[in-house]
């Protein structure tokens, strides 16, 4: 009995831990943003999420940085709208912004990061989920 409560105790830990990890989204073709394009990373989230922390990262590779990074929603995947305020860039070698997205969270998240200017950067997103307990 003792070993079954210890073993069910480890799972318990070790999932725990799991959950509250942050998720990197893989690097890919399309994620430099130049001059004034854009580039965009979409998380899709399943079901029964309360709460969502999207951390986005903008490295200069070159130029003068500018422009925004922002979060939208959407219900298919189609038609987003903003959510919360758009994060302005600004011409540091790195900066991040997290974003907090609360209930009723969207089945799609999309990170979008638009650029002014003359300038090269690459967008990184991370992101952690949180379950209804």
């Amino acid at each position: 009995m003792k070993k079954i409560l210890i073993g069910l105790l480890a799972v318990f830990v070790i999932n725990q831990s799991f959950a509250q990890s942050a998720t990197t989204i893989p690097l890919a073709t399309g994620d430099t943003v130049v001059n004034t394009g854009t580039s965009s990373k979409v998380i899709r989230l399943t079901t029964g999420y309360e709460g969502v922390a999207v951390t986005a990262i903008a490295t200069e590779i070159s130029g003068t940085s500018a422009g925004t990074i922002a979060v939208y929603g959407s219900p298919d995947g189609v038609n987003y709208d903003i959510i919360g305020s758009a994060f302005t860039v600004t011409d540091v070698a790195s900066q991040s912004k997290t974003f907090y997205i609360t209930a009723p969270v969207p089945v799609y998240l999309k990170v979008l990061q638009t650029g002014t200017g003359t300038m090269s950067s690459v967008l990184t997103v991370k992101y952690v989920l949180r379950k209804h307990n």
